[in-house]
């Protein structure tokens, strides 16, 4: 009798991606890929320190930043983000992330020459529209391509074009460890085994989806994204309908915009219902701590 496969959650997904990433046993596949992205010395990144944080902010009206995994290694801070869908802020929050850390590192002391921040962007998407496998960014001179600094770089894995079959040959390791954020069942996983370290991160996500409390975060993350997107593509309509009526045309976006408020506090309401973590909360309908609170203020006095 043919057991039954063991359901594969997806690694894009924020709960999957922050246990992975936090995990001792995927170190060395951690160490590899950000090897192959950034050149930092593999063996350094092997000790490096890995962490999930909410960076500090200044007073209580400033944004607060959830990262997903931040990275500590010899001269260099990494953020590692996972961007599963596209929206069209996603670049704008990433670079933020990027100017917080770094203003937080000079202010507590690091001098400005020893310290540099890079951003690893993996996107479940094409960002750029170029069918690359990587993209680099830095602070550059347009006309000559002179660097300006190179404390500060930013990266963009292109997860999409792995479904292709054509890559140069110093991209195929890197496309190997890189299937694993795409694997969907066990058999696409078993087929990556072969390097010691692709054999432990692999063994790893198997234990991961067995974690029942992960399951649960992972199955209530899907059905709130789902609920989110289409009561927000409704919202979108209606106040275009709204809009439009009341006789808005290039300003009829105020009514889209105020719908989907509307239907975040109702989506945030149900989370809550469902007891759902603050933090999966904030980063699925993309609001602050200080909006979070509100929500919660206006559903408890409700109740």
């Amino acid at each position: 009798m043919k057991t039954k496969e063991l359901e594969i959650l997806k690694l894009t997904s924020d709960v999957v991606f922050k246990a992975f990433m936090m995990s001792k046993h995927t170190n060395a596949l951690k160490a590899r890929l950000i090897h192959l992205i950034t050149g930092i010395d593999e063996n350094l990144l092997l000790k490096a320190e890995y962490q999930s944080t909410e960076l500090p902010v200044r007073n209580k009206r400033d944004k607060i930043y959830q990262t997903d995994i931040v990275v500590k290694v010899d001269h260099c801070i990494l953020n590692i983000e996972m961007n599963a869908e596209y929206y069209p802020e996603f670049k704008i929050k990433n670079s933020e992330y990027l100017h917080v850390i770094a203003s937080e590192l000079y202010e507590t002391g690091e001098k400005y020459d020893h310290r540099c921040v890079i951003q690893i962007n993996i996107d479940d998407f094409d960002a750029y529209g170029l069918n690359e496998l990587i993209y680099e960014f830095r602070l550059m001179e347009m006309r000559h391509h002179i660097i300006e600094d190179e404390n500060y770089r930013s990266y963009h894995i292109n997860l999409s074009k792995i479904e292709n079959s054509c890559y140069t040959n110093n991209e195929n390791e890197l496309v190997n460890i890189l299937r694993i954020f795409k694997a969907t069942n066990e058999e696409e996983l078993d087929c990556l085994r072969g390097e010691g370290y692709m054999d432990e991160a692999i063994d790893e996500i198997r234990r991961i989806c067995r974690e029942q409390n992960i399951i649960g975060v992972y199955n209530a993350e899907k059905v709130a994204n789902k609920v989110m997107n289409n009561r927000l593509d409704y919202a979108e309509r209606q106040g275009y309908e709204k809009g439009h009526s009341a006789g808005y045309h290039s300003g009829e976006e105020v009514g889209v915009e105020k719908g989907k408020i509307e239907e975040k506090v109702e989506i945030a309401r149900n989370m809550l219902e469902d007891a759902m973590p603050d933090e999966t909360i904030m980063r699925i309908l993309n609001i602050t701590q200080e909006q979070l609170e509100q929500y919660k203020q206006t559903f408890y006095t409700s109740h």
